[in-house]
């Protein structure tokens, strides 16, 4: 019996690896339709928000079509041009969009790559549209205050106007009293702010007496243009006045700045010439009495009693002179320094050459026959760059000079010994 059913454990294995490679199969497709699910759910959504945005725009075209034709009755071609424009792009839009829908929709069948760039589309068109008619209504509907509001308006800009024109006198007077202190370059921004902020204000008062003929006669045409037309002339004419008194402040800070300057640049002279007085070489204290004498002579410039300023072009030219008197200071200080380092180093490098030439010239006494010249000539040389460096006046020339000397009696010492081991 064992022999007869051999096969049965095969027959086993084969049916668990049958079953499994089932369930594999059942758990994909069951995979695949939860996906597929998905995108059908997703294709419906854009479905519906397309249908939503082609519902809206076209409602909205309906309306401002008509919207349009108020606004011609009340405003007049010219002024609703754009708005015409504007509804007839959306027009074209919202045709295209339809068509669009006509092929989702017809018998044809779609991939899904077509129903999801064509519904797209149809949610982009229909939005631009609307949000194009949106921006054109609320416009207009902006208008229609202004109109409603002219009359009050107008009364408040012709109030405010008013008082623009009383601060004219102001700003006159305050261009005066700066021009006794200040020059014309420095003013140039601001002289003539007070001839057109009158002008701004005739400007506005020509458009604010059309808009108030219009509203007295009954007539129908729109009065926002002349009512912006006036508060452009007052925005203009207020910015102007308040420029004058924002220069003052201006000149008034830079004039303090220019003071401290100049104070400061008094200091600056004061040094420059006590190290023109106390530097050893004369060619560096000529150069120096040039800077001094050219920075003398701005700043007594500027100082001047009477002079009318431009403290900006003041400044800049205080800190050219300042700057070149800077420069040349810097390096007659680096040039002294070397003067005075070289004069301290002196003393310790004459008393090293003078004792290494008592030394070499003891060692060669003591073996007059046995050192040959060499080292007597080294040692010759080294006390004649010695007397060279002791008797000269620049300080860097005597340094040079000693060291020499030092290194001519180091070598006539080395041959010294050698000569006498």
């Amino acid at each position: 019996m064992t022999d007869a059913l051999w096969w049965l454990p095969s027959v086993i294995v084969l049916g668990v690896v049958v079953a499994a490679i089932a369930l594999a199969v059942s758990a994909s497709r069951r995979k695949a339709r939860g996906i597929r699910a998905a995108e059908n759910a997703e294709i419906a959504e854009r479905a519906r928000t397309a249908a939503i945005s082609l519902v809206r725009a076209d409602d909205l075209i309906e309306a401002a079509t008509d919207e349009l034709g108020f606004a011609i009755a009340q405003f007049g071609e010219r002024a609703t041009a754009d708005f015409a424009a504007a509804l007839d792009v959306s027009k074209r839009q919202l045709r295209e969009a339809f068509a669009l829908k006509q092929k989702l929709d017809d018998g044809v069948p779609d991939t899904d790559t077509q129903t999801r760039q064509w519904t797209e589309q149809i949610t982009r068109l229909a939005d631009e549209a609307t949000n194009r008619l949106n921006a054109q209504t609320r416009e207009f509907d902006t208008k229609r205050v202004v109109e409603q509001n002219a009359p009050l308006q107008l009364e408040q800009l012709r109030r405010r106007l008013d008082r623009a024109t009383d601060r004219l006198a102001g700003g006159a007077a305050t261009l005066d009293r700066l021009a006794t202190t200040y020059s014309a370059s420095a003013l140039a921004a601001i002289s003539g702010n007070v001839q057109r902020a009158r002008a701004a204000i005739d400007e506005g008062r020509r458009a604010a007496d059309a808009a108030d003929a219009r509203l007295a006669a009954g007539a129908t045409e729109p009065v926002g243009d002349q009512v912006s037309a006036a508060e452009h002339g007052l925005f203009t004419a207020t910015t102007l006045l308040d420029a004058i008194e924002t220069g003052e402040d201006q000149l008034h800070v830079a004039f303090a700045s220019l003071g401290t300057a100049l104070a400061g640049a008094e200091t600056e002279l004061a040094e420059a010439r006590a190290l023109r007085d106390r530097h050893e070489e004369s060619e560096t204290s000529t150069e120096l009495n040039r800077v001094i004498a050219d920075a003398d002579t701005v700043v007594a410039e500027l100082r001047r009693p009477g002079r009318v300023s431009d403290p900006a072009a003041d400044l800049a030219r205080l800190r050219e002179a300042l700057d070149g008197l800077d420069v040349t200071r810097s390096e007659a200080r680096n040039r002294q320094l070397r003067l005075d380092n070289a004069r301290e180093a002196f003393v310790g490098a004459r008393l090293a050459a003078r004792s290494q030439i008592g030394i070499t010239r003891d060692f060669i006494t003591a073996n007059r026959g046995r050192v040959g010249a060499d080292a007597r000539t080294r040692l010759a040389e080294a006390e004649r760059q010695l007397t060279l460096a002791e008797v000269e006046a620049d300080p860097v020339t005597a340094l040079d000079a000693a060291r020499r000397a030092m290194t001519h009696a180091t070598d006539a010492d080395a041959l010294a010994h050698y000569d006498a081991p």
